[in-house]
């Protein structure tokens, strides 16, 4: 009898369903052939021994025993390989023996065909109306966050501040003030120096004895190497002679490594044999380097250098104007009270002067006789009156006249005037 065996399957033994045993729904189904697309699973083939498969009968009743409601009559074993089944004729199954359902051929359905529906035209959407927006109404009150932080800042700086006022350490500024101490140079020493060198250095005569007294001299001041230098700055048939009548010194300057920097005046008395006998007098001045050491002893390194002397300073006069807010009965009165105190002033004693002084002057005790004011000029200082004035005094001893400069501060104390300040 042939029967159909399906190579494309791989059934186990117990891949087929029981009615009697509800767990068999559950198996899986059936695993493809790996060769599906080459052979068609309802292919009849020939049986042999490579696809032959076992009946579902030969252990069916082996391992799922029958109920006693089922019992059956045995049925004789057959050889499988002689005998053959009446029931596999023509490959035909029992019902009940019906594998799954998906192996037997079914036609295709028709695939309904669905229209496609066109969605409507869109339409404008009608407009919402606005509804109020309802103002919210702040709440105040600790369940609200920012309120519980603020009380967490407010709770964690007053801890801080009980912590650090136990823990704090008594500190004390101190004020460091730095004082400046003037020190003071005594160039005494220094200036003498020099002042004996100028002597020996600007003073010679035609004379060769008197040149080399004058060369040994100079080696007490100035370094050897100068005093060779200076060896022919004078010689014996020379027609002038000079003599110091003056010197001065302007300024000594400290530098560095024990060094200072002298600027001295000469004025020298030159007579020339040859022109005339009159001596003529010359001013000349000069810098040089003296270092003194530790022990105070000084010497000379460089030689005397033309330099230039001090002169007068410029500077602008101001011209003295009287204020225009002070009338000139004001400036009468004032006028009219210096001139009493100065005719009293230069012979006046201590109580008469406390008169007309605040505090008291001393007296001068001298024989002036007062002349005029010249030229006063009155400012207001606030309550006060300043005065700029120049007195003509006419000394008796010398008959000499003196004009005395005062810039004084006058306070009116009722009807008189009083000099607070300027003697």
């Amino acid at each position: 009898m042939a029967r159909q065996d399906y190579e494309d399957y791989d059934y186990d033994y117990d891949d087929y369903e029981d009615s009697r045993n509800h767990h068999y729904a559950k198996r899986p189904r059936p695993r493809y052939h790996e060769d599906y697309d080459s052979q068609p699973p309802q292919q009849i083939q020939k049986r042999d021994a490579r696809n032959y498969r076992r009946s579902p009968n030969d252990y069916r009743e082996e391992r799922y025993p029958p109920h006693e409601y089922e019992q059956r009559e045995p049925r004789p074993p057959y050889d499988r390989e002689d005998e053959h089944d009446p029931r596999y004729e023509y490959n035909e199954r029992p019902i009940n023996h019906q594998v799954a359902s998906h192996k037997k051929t079914r036609p295709k359905r028709p695939r309904k065909k669905i229209k496609r529906q066109r969605s409507p035209k869109r339409q404008p959407k009608p407009v919402k109306e606005k509804k109020p927006r309802k103002l919210k109404q702040p709440r105040v009150g600790i369940r609200r966050k920012t309120t519980w932080l603020c009380w967490l800042i407010l709770l964690a700086s007053v801890s801080f501040g009980v912590y650090k006022n136990f823990t704090a350490i008594n500190k004390h500024t101190v004020h460091e003030r730095e004082i400046v101490k003037v020190k003071l140079t005594d160039t005494n020493a220094i200036e003498a120096f020099v002042t004996d060198f100028a002597k020996v250095y600007y003073t010679w005569e035609p004379n060769q004895e008197k040149l080399e007294t004058r060369q040994k001299d100079l080696g007490k001041f100035m370094l050897n190497g100068l005093v060779t230098l200076n060896a022919d700055a004078l010689r014996s048939d020379i027609p002038t002679t000079s003599t110091v009548s003056d010197i001065r010194i302007w300024k000594v300057e400290a530098k560095k490594n024990q060094v200072n920097k002298v600027l001295f005046t000469v004025n020298q008395q030159i007579k020339n044999s040859q022109k005339e006998d009159i001596p003529k007098p010359i001013e000349s001045t000069y810098s040089l380097n003296v270092m003194k050491n530790k022990d105070g002893d000084m010497v000379i390194f460089t030689n005397p250098t033309i330099a230039a002397a001090p002169t007068k300073a410029k500077i602008a006069e101001k011209q003295l104007q009287t204020d225009s807010t002070i009338n000139a009965e004001t400036t009468g009165s004032i006028t009219k009270f210096l001139t009493t105190f100065f005719t009293l002033y230069p012979s006046g004693t201590a109580n008469e002067l406390k008169y007309y002084v605040a505090g008291g002057t001393k007296p001068l005790n001298k024989d002036y006789r007062f002349a005029e004011l010249v030229n006063p000029t009155f400012h207001r200082q606030g309550d006060n009156i300043q005065v700029d004035a120049t007195v003509k005094f006419l000394d008796s001893e010398t008959d000499m006249i003196q004009y005395s400069q005062y810039t004084l501060v006058l306070e009116k104390s009722g009807s008189n005037w009083t000099i607070k300040s300027g003697l």
